[in-house]
């Protein structure tokens, strides 16, 4: 039975023949229970499973990581990890509060499992595949080695700031939207991280997420799709059923021979 989280430094539960703690590159995967916009959304089904298990699939798969831990404070959320072959970082409860930063769980979890880098995988983006998450951990290992890399999603669109045009402009004839030059925001759907740097700047400055250097890795298409509102959910749910009705029309077409 897995026990309560402690209320310090969380506790990580960590199966039998589990790879050494000293090993290079460790994932975890945030996930509370509660959920202000969408109601217990990393254990709501998606299709057959809960939201959590997608990307949780998606990173024990990756070839790039060596572990791959769920960071949580709720036995429900841990039960479905361990199903899934994920093992359970126990979050302390008082980091399982809303106002609670990025930045505070990361050096909870980094000061706690040895290893040399940290990726943070969002759970609510169900799409990501294995593949692009070794092609962001390449990225982050063709960078100077005290780089932070972040997703991005690329947008083409006419972006305005404060009423300003960002990429266009209101003195001259609109151009096509694949003229434009593409903006992109962080998404979020990963945050790679040496764990050194993150423990050093946490304890020097109370923060540890937005220090430079800083890399970014483009994102589009449905991976990019984070579920973060109720119509989020509606169209992951649509995806998630067109992928399936592909797949099996995919499997009863017949064979034919030459």
């Amino acid at each position: 039975m897995l026990s309560a989280p402690s209320e310090h430094l969380g506790v990580a539960r960590v199966p039998d023949g589990a790879k050494p703690s000293d090993c290079g590159t460790v994932a975890y995967i945030p996930a509370r229970l509660a959920s202000e916009r969408v109601p217990r959304k990393n254990l709501r089904l998606l299709g057959d499973y809960p939201l959590i298990s997608y990307v949780s699939k998606a990173a024990l798969r990756a070839s790039s990581i060596d572990r791959v831990y769920v960071n949580t404070e709720s036995s429900e959320i841990a039960a479905v990890a361990k199903t899934i072959g994920v093992e359970v970082y126990w979050r302390a409860a008082r980091l399982a509060a809303g106002p609670v930063t990025t930045d505070e769980i990361l050096y909870d979890f980094a000061k706690a499992i040895d290893c040399r880098t940290l990726v943070v995988i969002n759970p609510t983006a169900p799409f990501l595949k294995p593949e692009t998450i070794d092609r962001v951990l390449s990225r982050f290992r063709n960078s100077p080695s005290d780089t932070t890399l972040f997703t991005t999603t690329v947008l083409r669109k006419h972006f305005v700031m404060g009423g300003q045009p960002c990429n266009f402009s209101f003195c001259a004839r609109s151009p096509r939207t694949q003229d434009l030059t593409a903006l992109e925001y962080i998404n979020f759907i990963m945050l790679v991280v040496p764990r050194a740097k993150a423990i050093t700047q946490y304890e020097r400055s109370g923060y540890c997420v937005y220090v430079p250097p800083l890399a970014f890795f483009p994102m589009s298409g449905i991976e990019c799709l984070d579920i973060d509102e109720e119509d989020d959910f509606v169209l992951a749910e649509t995806i998630n059923a067109l992928n399936k009705s592909e797949c099996a029309e995919g499997q009863s077409r017949p064979t034919t021979r030459s």
